[in-house]
């Protein structure tokens, strides 16, 4: 039962971050920590971020950064995961 559940939930989480090919995530600009790699990276992967168009603005550099190599992992995975 508890097998099941875990499974369940995780499905549904992995649908959740699911994009379509060609559709794109429009993404609010960050709020709150917004100062380094981290913060951009975990603002790139929480917003599914597409491509790395909304990490450019009036962030630092290292957050600018970070946000691009999420975007970049997210690429990543997608091309990965994709059906021959």
């Amino acid at each position: 039962m508890k097998k099941t559940l875990l499974l369940a939930l995780s499905l549904a989480l992995l649908a959740g971050c699911a994009v379509a090919p060609g559709q794109t995530t429009v993404a609010k600009n960050c709020q709150g920590n917004c100062s380094n790699h981290e913060d951009g990276y975990q603002w790139a992967q929480s917003a599914n971020l597409v491509d790395a168009a909304p990490c450019n603005g009036p962030y630092p550099e290292a957050f600018i950064d970070g946000c691009r190599d999420g975007v970049e992992d997210l690429y990543q995975l997608r091309r990965s995961t994709r059906p021959l």
